[in-house]
């Protein structure tokens, strides 16, 4: 017996084999049209044979050419492209994807030409059930062992909508569909689809959680490649190894490459990560790189000098680090009063500082000037935040680790001194995690901590900067006759929340590059939020910006990772869109910091509870 029915998907494109979306399509249609690809033809048999089968409600059947031919929404089929063309010239929908090529096949043992009729049936009964407004041709092959349809489909309705199919379509939508109509004309179902159905236990999110923790702990415990991949396979993986890396475990239903996890798990840096986890960690440095404005004084105050990081004593960068997580400016000179009039006192200065701007970043006093300087040691400071954020990523599963023992630490510490009972599972978790630190890494708790923590201020005392200049920046460009930035407090749909687009716009229109990290959460799903970092950029030899968009569990893990320096504007929005389809996030809260959007997270928890 045979394994079931199959179905297969190939999309036809405009400018595929440097071809337009026309060739292409007539290419397609001739190839299912073909009487060649049909040894039995229909008037060698009797009608009784076929035609008794056939129920067409919506369309004719005929025979072209000795072919079983179908068609849907199509008036004359020798003109089938030229029809399909003129919906998609109507609506505007030419480019892209211009046609599906759908492949409906039967098992060998029901691949009599007497079941061609039914598999005509069941072709129209798919496309009435998933694509009712969509025009098609469909043909009925019988020139291998298995007899199969070819269906012919145009990506744009008659409706003007385009069909968007995302990774799950064939497994949640197609497959199923497929398999109802099967049993409905006596068909074999395929039965594994329906067992990949039923296998996937766990969601996206839980799927690459796991997988990364069993890659990290491999990784730990190799020094090879070749090492990784058998104790992944003696952990239960099912582990292929080609130009990619695959794995699966028993709860999962299909293998998931491991570059879909994050730049940690591509092959490459697998292999990279095994021969460098003893190396100590390489350090990183941010510089000053803010001129101190004095004139903002309506008041009297005492100057505030900021040293490079890298020059303050341990209680200076505690301070510095202390005020910036408070929301204050160091580069600000502090004013003794409060803090009602320091404002008032900023906003009754504002354009006095405008001279002085100017005159600190420009040689000439020339405003322009200023903000080419502006701009320069902002692409310094973006290049060093990249730096930061680069050595944050690569020592992630490290860090990651440290930051599960400090949840647990006070626990652990009651059992092992308090004799509290209550709290084994997390002591032993600590000695485990302990453990994985100093044999996988070579590293202890407490080097793990320090490193992190370093860069994390260096991190904010980056962006600090960044802030600073941005507002310098804005200074002049109000003194111009610009605006400012338009503040997001509202819901906001997810691309406008991301806020790519904007900034791009304003690197080319103003050259004003924009440094910004915010955190959306979104009521429609309470599982994750999304960090979002735009730093300035040069690309294609143009000032312009990056942006990296970062999905987290609401626990803190990354779930997965992209960057617009890595692909086209056409990659970055559709992965966009991949994170709104599978995270079902709609409208988003933009949040300034973590904190806030684990909140944010947390109160609409509640709610829902509730």
């Amino acid at each position: 017996m045979g394994s079931g029915i199959i179905a297969k998907i190939k999309h036809i494109k405009d400018g595929s084999m440097n071809r337009s979306g026309v060739k292409n399509m007539s290419t397609s249609l001739a190839y299912i049209m073909n009487k060649e690809k049909c040894d039995m033809k229909l008037s060698n048999i009797t009608e009784g044979q076929v035609v008794r089968e056939v129920n067409y409600v919506l369309n004719d059947i005929k025979t072209v050419e000795g072919l079983y031919i179908g068609c849907r929404q199509i008036s004359d089929i020798k003109f089938a492209v030229e029809e399909m063309m003129q919906v998609k010239e109507f609506y505007g929908k030419t480019g892209g994807r211009v046609a599906l090529h759908l492949i409906i096949s039967l098992n060998e043992e029901e691949s009599g030409i007497e079941n061609a009729g039914n598999l005509m049936n069941l072709a129209d009964d798919l496309m009435n059930e998933l694509l009712p407004e969509n025009q098609a041709v469909y043909a009925v092959h019988t020139n291998t062992d298995n007899l199969h349809i070819h269906v012919l489909v145009n990506t744009v309705g008659l409706d003007g909508r385009k069909i968007h199919m995302d990774n799950d379509y064939l497994t949640l939508k197609l497959h199923p569909a497929v398999n109802k109509l099967a049993r409905r004309y006596g068909f074999t179902p395929n039965i594994e689809w329906e067992r990949e159905l039923e296998a996937e236990k766990l969601s996206i999110v839980e799927r690459k959680i796991k997988l990364r923790n069993l890659i990290d702990h491999a990784i730990e415990n190799s020094t090879d490649l070749d090492m990784c991949v058998h104790y992944l396979r003696e952990s239960g993986c099912v582990v292929n190894i080609g130009q990619y890396m695959s794995l699966r475990t028993a709860e999962m239903s299909k293998a998931m490459r491991s570059y879909n996890l994050g730049n940690n798990y591509t092959l490459d840096a697998i292999k990279e990560r095994i021969s460098n986890r003893l190396e100590p960690f390489e350090l990183a440095e941010v510089k000053n790189h803010v001129s101190t404005i004095t004139g903002r004084d309506v008041v009297s105050y005492t100057p505030n000098v900021i040293k490079k990081y890298k020059d303050m004593t341990e209680k200076e960068k505690r301070e510095a680090i202390h005020m910036l997580k408070l929301g204050r400016n160091p580069w600000l000179t502090k004013i003794h009063g409060n803090f009602a009039m320091r404002q008032a006192s900023e906003e009754m200065a504002r354009l006095s500082l405008v001279h002085e701007i100017v005159t600190t970043y420009s040689t000439t006093n020339n405003p322009e000037a200023a903000k080419r300087e502006i701009v320069e040691r902002k692409k310094e400071l973006g290049t060093e935040i990249k730096s930061v954020k680069k050595l944050l990523s690569k020592y992630k599963p490290q860090i990651a680790i440290y930051k599960e023992m400090q949840l647990i630490t006070k626990k652990a510490y009651l059992y092992e001194f308090a004799d509290l009972k209550e709290y084994q599972l997390e002591y032993e978790r600590y000695q485990e995690l302990e453990k994985r630190l100093e044999d996988g890494y070579g590293k202890t708790i407490a080097e793990v901590a320090e490193y992190a923590e370093d860069l994390n201020n260096q991190l904010i005392y980056a962006q600090a900067q960044v802030k600073e200049l941005s507002n310098q920046y804005k200074a002049i460009l109000s003194f111009q006759g610009r605006g400012n930035e338009v503040e997001r407090n509202d819901e906001i749909n997810l691309f406008t929340a991301i806020g790519h687009s904007e900034a791009k716009n304003e690197a080319f229109l103003y050259n004003l590059l924009k440094t910004r990290q915010v955190y959306l959460t979104s009521k429609d799903n309470k599982e994750c939020y999304i960090r979002v970092l735009t730093l300035p950029a040069v690309i294609n030899g143009r000032n312009s910006v990056s942006t990296t968009v970062t999905v987290m569990s609401k626990e803190g893990v990354e779930i997965e990772e992209f960057s617009s320096e890595e692909m086209t504007a056409k990659e970055f929005n559709q992965r966009i869109k991949d994170i709104r389809r599978d995270y079902g996030v709609r409208s988003c809260i933009v949040n300034d910091n973590e904190n806030a959007a684990k909140n944010e997270l947390n109160k609409e928890s509640k709610k829902k509870v509730r």
